[in-house]
C-alpha cells in the first residue's frame, strides 16, 4: 500500500480525532481508494479489493475506541484527512503508553565541582580546548532570554566596582545549552574572527565572545569532556561525554515552554530563535504555539508492518505549533521586523546546531498535513507542524542512525566508479589539461577567493564588510537545510591547502606582473 505515515490528534474533551494520512504519491494517480469504517476500524482499501489491498489505518480495540461517523473530509495532494467521533476511549492505557514526563528535567552538568578534574574538547576533532581543570565553581548563568545586566542594581556611586558576569580561570557557569569560561583559558586553541570562535584544529564553530571579549560563550553542542587521566591523543577511542545530563532538543523544548517563556511573558505564545551560523550570518525563527501538550497517535511506514497489527499506532505527546525561518540573505522580512518590534515576544539565542536540528524536525513533521491546512495567514505564512516529545534513549537512537547515514552517504560518493581503461586515460588527461590551464590562470591573476579566505584567517583587523568568494559559497550552502555544517567543513578542507601554498615566498624568477 501507498500510505507513508499517520498522524492522529486525539481531543478526549471533544471526544473527537483528527486523521491526517500521508501517501507516497498522489490520490489521483491511483486507480481507486476507498476510505472504510468497519466493525469501528477505519481501513484503506486500494482498486475495490477488500482482502489483498487493504490496510488498517485505526484500530478500535488498541485503546477503547468505537469509531463512528466522519467528517470535513479533504483529499489535497497526497493527503487525506478528516475527523471522526467515538463515544468511548481508554484514556488510562493512553497515558500508560506515554513513556516521557511532561516536566522538563533539571538542568545539570554531568560533572561535580572540586570532585572531578576534566578537560574540554571539539567535539568534531576531539582537540584538547581546555586543559584539565577542577572547577572550583558551577554556576548558572542568567537566561538568555534578557540581558544578564539586569540582574544587578545599576551602579549609583557607592559601589566602586561594577558586578561582572565574567568567570575566573577555575569558573564554569552555564546556560540551557551552553557554558560559559574565562577567554584566556581557550584563547589558545581557538581562533576567533568577529566574535565567532572556531577550533584551530578543525575550525568547527564553537561560540561567541561575550562580556566585551572577556568571556567565551561555547555551545554544549560544540564540546565534549573527558576525565584528565584520559590522554589526548586518546580521546578519539573515548566514548563521547555530553556536558549535561539531559541536552535532547525534547527537553530544550520543554524548558522554554515550561520554565522560561512563562516566567518572563506569562501567557504568551510566540518567541523568536536566534542562531549565529558558522558563516557569522544570523538565522531567525518565529514559532508560535497551538497546544504545548497534544495527545496523538502516529507510525510511519518503515516502523510498523501492515494491516493487523493492534499496536501499530504509537500514543505520544506532542507540541502543535506554527513556525517560520528567516536566513541572513532574504530581501524583505516585514514579518520578522514586526515581530522583533514586540516587547512581549521573548528572544533567545541557541547553538547552530540545535537550530538546524530543531528547523529539520519542524520541516519534516509538516509534510504530515496537508496544503489546504499549512499556513496560518496569507500575510505571515507561518507553517503548521508538530514537535513530537521523545526521551533520551530514542533521541541518541535517531541521532546514530542520523550519523550512519551521512557516513554511508559520504563512502558512496567517495567510491570510484568502475570504467574502462580508454575512458580513465581520456578523463586524466583532460585532468591535467585543466590543471595546467589554471596554474596559468593563477600567475596571471590572484584569486580572490583564496586571498579573502587568508586574509580572514591571519589578519587582526578584519573588516566585515569584505566579503570573499568563499564566504558567499557558505552563505549560498546554508540555503540547503539538510547540509549546512557539513558543507561549511568540506569547503573549509578544500580551501586550507591552497592558502598554505600562497604563504610561501616565490623564487626570484617569478613573474611581479602577477599581483596587484
Amino acid at each position: 500500500m501507498p500510505l507513508q505515515a499517520v498522524c492522529i490528534e486525539l481531543r478526549p474533551n471533544l471526544s473527537s480525532g483528527h486523521v491526517f494520512l500521508q501517501f507516497d504519491q498522489e490520490i489521483r494517480d491511483r486507480q481507486k481508494t476507498r476510505l472504510i469504517i468497519k466493525e469501528h476500524d477505519v481501513h484503506i482499501v486500494e482498486n475495490g479489493t477488500d482482502s489483498t489491498e487493504s490496510e488498517l489505518v485505526l484500530r478500535h480495540d488498541s485503546f477503547g475506541m468505537d469509531i463512528q461517523r466522519i467528517s470535513v473530509f479533504i483529499v489535497n495532494g497526497c493527503h487525506i484527512s478528516f475527523r471522526f467521533n467515538y463515544t468511548t476511549i481508554d484514556l488510562e492505557a493512553l497515558e500508560n503508553c506515554v513513556g516521557l514526563p511532561m516536566a522538563p528535567q533539571p538542568l545539570l552538568l554531568s560533572f561535580a565541582e572540586r570532585t572531578q578534574t576534566v578537560s574540554l574538547h571539539c567535539s568534531n576533532c576531539h582537540n584538547q580546548l581546555v586543559p584539565g581543570c577542577s572547577y572550583s565553581r558551577l554556576r548558572e548563568f542568567p537566561s538568555g532570554i534578557i540581558d544578564p545586566s539586569e540582574f544587578f542594581c545599576h551602579n549609583h556611586g557607592t559601589v566602586t566596582k561594577p558586578a561582572t558576569l565574567v568567570p575566573r580561570r577555575d569558573d564554569l557557569y552555564y546556560g540551557l545549552n551552553h557554558v560559559v569560561l574565562n577567554m584566556t583559558a581557550v584563547e589558545a586553541q581557538v581562533i576567533n574572527r568577529s566574535e565567532h570562535l572556531y577550533c584551530k584544529r578543525c575550525m568547527w564553530m564553537l561560540g561567541l565572545t561575550i562580556e566585551s571579549g572577556s568571556a567565551a560563550k561555547l555551545w554544549a553542542d560544540a564540546l565534549r569532556w573527558l576525565p584528565s587521566a584520559v590522554k589526548t591523543e586518546d580521546a578519539t577511542q573515548q566514548e563521547p561525554r555530553q556536558l549535561f545530563k539531559y541536552s535532547t532538543v525534547t527537553q530544550l523544548l520543554l524548558r522554554l515552554l515550561n520554565d522560561l517563556w512563562p516566567t518572563f511573558c506569562p501567557g504568551n505564545s510566540r518567541a523568536l530563535l536566534v542562531a549565529n551560523m558558522p558563516d557569522r550570518h544570523q538565522h531567525y525563527m518565529l514559532i508560535q504555539v497551538l497546544d504545548p501538550q497534544l495527545s496523538v497517535l502516529r507510525r510511519t511506514g518503515s516502523e510498523t508492518p501492515k494491516c493487523t497489527d493492534p499496536q501499530q499506532l504509537q500514543h505520544s505527546r506532542a507540541c502543535k505549533l506554527y513556525f517560520r525561518v528567516f536566513g541572513s540573505c532574504q530581501q524583505d522580512p516585514t514579518t520578522l521586523i514586526q515581530w522583533q518590534e514586540q516587547m512581549q515576544v521573548p528572544k533567545m539565542t541557541i547553538s547552530p546546531y540545535m537550530f538546524l536540528e530543531l528547523q529539520a524536525r519542524l520541516n519534516c513533521n509538516s509534510m504530515l498535513i496537508p496544503h489546504a491546512w499549512r499556513y496560518n495567514t496569507a500575510e505571515e505564512k507561518l507553517l503548521l507542524t508538530y514537535f513530537f516529545y521523545e526521551n533520551e534513549h530514542q533521541e541518541l537512537l535517531n541521532q546514530q542512525k542520523k550519523k550512519e547515514g551521512r557516513v554511508n552517504t559520504v563512502q558512496t560518493s567517495q567510491k570510484p566508479t568502475q570504467q574502462p581503461q580508454e575512458q580513465k586515460k581520456q578523463q586524466q588527461e583532460l585532468q591535467q589539461k585543466k590543471q595546467q590551464q589554471e596554474l596559468q590562470q593563477k600567475k596571471q591573476d590572484d584569486y580572490e577567493t583564496d586571498a579573502g579566505l587568508d586574509a580572514s584567517l591571519d589578519e587582526a583587523d578584519e573588516s566585515d564588510d569584505e566579503r570573499s568568494d568563499s564566504d558567499s559559497e557558505l552563505t549560498s550552502s546554508l540555503l540547503n537545510k539538510s547540509v549546512p555544517i557539513m558543507a561549511y567543513e568540506q569547503n573549509l578542507v578544500k580551501r586550507w591547502p591552497l592558502q598554505k601554498k600562497r604563504k610561501q615566498p616565490q623564487p626570484p624568477n617569478a613573474n611581479p606582473d602577477t599581483s596587484d
